[in-house]
């Protein structure tokens, strides 16, 4: 019988911000020692800085150019293109459990009524929540505890007073200790599991709704001082050699926040440490139900979609290709563990999903463009990709691991950086005399990328 799989994710996690990763100012105990039983994946790139198009391509093994989905809009068309028909062909019971977003929320809608739409993709079983700010207008069995608590017109009140607020809104939440809506996502996750069938393998994802903003962790989290946390890079200067659109670009990348003081980026860092705590103390309630109902002799696979600025270059959440928003954390642990590994070698989200098809038997599928990551597990150091490739709105990132560039739609350089010589990606070398060869190389790379991507549609055949 196949190996039960959990699949755990985070929100907006940067991977500087687990203790493993270096992180030495935040406490993750569970993620750390996840970490110590498993490989973990120094640079793994998300195929998207943004939700909606990151969790498709995670759930494809394609990306945003495969998908259409380079925004926050729109939904998986072919729903027989994600992995959970293979693994539910390989036997697996699938279930989901909290924040999905892979479909538009908000504007009243009731996320049952999306319950046909997450069956098609191949979900057995799903009890579906919204994050953190779309639970203020979209409503689920999230929403359905909060009034059973009586704690929703509190949480709509705070989300009210931050939006209303003058810049930053600071401070943790105003609900009941242990009624966060992670806590609620957490709970129905440990139900589950323990309510769960023994005799068929299971595939259960859970997706939390932190440390996305607006970084509200509960009271008790809220422990971190100010003067602990690393400050934030500051915004790049021009250089000269800018002109066109890459000025253009610089200049949008670094208008922002110009009012936030010093203080308040380090209470703003200091807020989201006890929220990424909070969903460690989370993740450990779930691996501990999971241990005791189902054995550790399970797949467990940790990932986020994407990073948050957190103040860097004066930026705040996501949708860049800095390191802060593009870089995610990932750890695999196998079947009763294994010594701790790391490896340094690219790799991209779309790779995880490659890694679950691997892990239940599935053969590879056409339109999966990762690569199984389970090498890593005997051989952490030659595992890796030549170029890893990211894309939102209208622009595209392509990285050798050296440099990285970011094109927009006319084919434009937007960006280029030396990684190894300015790994804080603080000098903008785009149109630098020079740099031709670095660009006609990774423009080379791009097309070949782009080329050997293009969308291979499973199409059914005539009886």
């Amino acid at each position: 019988m196949p190996q039960d799989i959990l699949v755990l994710m985070t929100d907006q996690h940067r991977a500087d911000w687990v203790g493993c990763y270096g992180a030495k100012w935040v406490r993750t105990p569970t993620l750390d020692s996840l970490a110590a039983e498993g490989v973990r994946f120094a640079n793994c790139i998300t195929t998207s800085p943004l939700c909606m198009p990151a969790r498709a391509s995670f759930l494809t093994g394609q990306y945003p150019h495969n998908t259409g989905m380079w925004d926050n809009i729109g939904r998986v068309h072919d729903v027989y293109s994600t992995y959970l028909h293979p693994l539910r062909h390989a036997g697996y019971r699938t279930c989901h459990v909290g924040k999905s977003h892979l479909h538009p929320h908000g504007g009243g809608r009731d996320l049952r009524n999306e319950l046909p739409y997450m069956h098609a993709l191949g979900w057995d079983d799903v009890l579906e929540c919204t994050g953190p700010l779309s639970t203020q207008t979209t409503f689920s069995i999230l929403t359905d505890w909060m009034q059973a608590e009586g704690i929703y017109q509190t949480f709509l009140d705070d989300y009210r007073r931050r939006a209303e607020h003058p810049g930053p809104a600071l401070w943790p939440s105003p609900l009941p200790d242990g009624k966060h809506p992670d806590d609620f996502m957490a709970r129905t996750a440990v139900e589950y599991i323990e309510k769960s069938d023994l005799s068929q393998p299971l595939f259960l994802f859970v997706g939390l709704g932190g440390p996305h903003n607006p970084w509200d962790p509960p009271k008790r989290f809220d422990t971190y001082r100010n003067e602990d946390m690393p400050p934030p890079l500051p915004a790049d200067p021009t250089p000269e050699w800018l002109s066109g659109a890459a000025l253009e670009h610089h200049q949008n990348m670094m208008r922002h926040n110009k009012n936030v003081t010093r203080e308040q980026w380090a209470r703003m860092r200091a807020l989201y440490s006890g929220r990424v705590e909070h969903v460690d103390h989370c993740i450990g309630q779930i691996l501990e139900a999971w241990y005791s109902r189902r054995g550790r002799n399970t797949w467990v696979l940790f990932w986020s979609d994407h990073g948050d600025m957190l103040g860097d270059k004066s930026r705040t959440a996501k949708s860049v290709f800095y390191k802060a928003s593009a870089r995610v954390p990932v750890i695999l642990r196998p079947p009763n563990g294994c010594a701790p590994a790391v490896c340094e070698g690219l790799v991209s989200t779309v790779d995880l999903t490659a890694t679950l098809l691997d892990i239940a038997g599935c053969e590879p599928q056409p339109n999966v463009f990762g690569n199984s990551l389970l090498s890593a597990l005997k051989e952490p150091q030659s595992t890796g990709a030549d170029f890893v490739l990211s894309e939102v709105h209208d622009q595209t990132m392509i990285s050798d691991g050296r440099h990285r560039m970011v094109v927009n739609s006319n084919n434009e350089v937007l960006e280029l950086y030396d990684l190894a010589a300015d790994p804080d990606e603080t000098l903008n070398l785009a149109g630098k005399p020079g740099t031709e060869e670095i660009v006609e190389h990774l423009r080379s790379a791009l097309l070949e990328f782009l080329l050997r991507t293009a969308d291979r549609q499973t199409r059914e055949v005539n009886g």
